[in-house]
């Protein structure tokens, strides 16, 4: 079942931001099941994510809009595969985190994040 991690949830996994993403434990089922996609955004001053983490075990999840910095997403799997369709994507979670799930499960996440040169 399908759900979003509410605030309480979204402080215990914040609690576990020092230990690696593959090692945290979901706070609704207690499996170390936790994954995460990002997505850069365009179009705005500052570069910025859309980020999602969700658990594979129960699909509770969480998604933010956050600013890049200067960090960037070398890879976006998503992206290559759906191109300009990518906000229908984004539009029904279930199918996102469906569509997610297969890229781990094939080596295509977790992404590469690294610094983004200056001037970009």
């Amino acid at each position: 079942m399908l759900r979003r991690y509410d605030e309480q949830n979204r402080e215990a996994l914040g609690a576990q931001l020092h230990v690696p993403l593959t090692e945290r434990v979901c706070p609704i089922c207690d499996h170390v099941a936790m994954r995460a996609y990002h997505h850069e955004t365009y179009g705005r001053t500052t570069p910025s994510w859309i980020n999602y983490l969700w658990c594979a075990n129960c699909h509770a999840y969480s998604s933010s809009f956050t600013a890049a910095e200067r960090k960037m997403v070398e890879s976006d799997p998503l992206l290559t595969e759906f191109g300009d369709r990518i906000g229908e994507i984004f539009d029904n979670p279930e199918r996102l985190l469906k569509i997610l799930d297969g890229y781990w499960k094939t080596g295509k996440l977790p992404q590469t994040i690294s610094r983004r040169p200056r001037g970009h």
